[in-house]
């Protein structure tokens, strides 16, 4: 099995990608929907968030909420660690029982924004990285996350370089076009992939 970690820079398309790969019959897993997992009460992380946070980031349904629990570690490095701290150990457990469950699948993807930040490169035989431009990505968080030109940029700063991202990576795939066009690349992609799973260059 080859194990494929997508990383890339904040609203690069990331999650188009893992859509266009699941279309194609490889299974993805998605870090950020499995630590929002993390966010309800009977979660093991669950108490662990509240103790560190407090009460206030619980929202009315009960559970924590990700956009009081944003609004604070986007402004605090050393609560973004903590949190991190927290979910990262939860994300990974589940990562590795993920690849478990697919153990007989030629190539799987896992989708893993801060895969990077977290280290876990190391987990994967090979590292994708989806990028764009700034004016690409601060645009797209405008238009798509009702975000204003200076909260866009902020966002844009918080992340890795992504120029190291991308250095890092074992192939990078450049997103400031259409969907056709990034279709098209992922085509590309997955020709070389199945290639590979043909002549069977990669261990498990």
């Amino acid at each position: 099995m080859i194990k494929i970690g997508v990383a890339g820079t904040i609203a690069s398309g990331k999650t188009t990608v893992s859509i266009l790969l699941k279309r194609r019959g490889f299974p993805v897993f998605n870090s950020d929907q499995y630590a929002k997992m993390a966010l309800h009460p009977n979660n093991p992380c669950f108490e662990k968030i509240v103790n560190r946070f407090g009460k206030e980031v619980i929202g009315e349904d009960g559970r924590i909420s990700s956009s009081a629990l944003a609004g604070i570690i986007f402004h605090d490095d050393q609560a973004r660690e903590d949190l991190n701290a927290i979910t990262h150990p939860y994300v990974k457990e589940g990562l590795l029982k993920f690849f478990e469950r697919n153990q007989e699948i030629p190539a799987v993807f896992a989708e893993v924004p801060l895969l990077f930040d977290a280290g876990w490169q190391d987990l994967f035989d090979h590292t994708l990285v989806i990028t764009c431009s700034r004016e690409t990505a601060v645009k797209r968080m405008m238009e798509d996350r009702d975000y204003t030109q200076e909260e866009a940029n902020a966002r844009y700063d918080s992340q890795m370089d992504p120029a190291k991202q991308c250095a890092m990576a074992d192939k990078v795939i450049y997103n400031d076009g259409s969907l056709e066009e990034l279709d098209h690349q992922i085509n590309l992609y997955i020709r070389d992939l199945r290639k590979e799973i043909r002549h069977g260059s990669a261990g498990d």
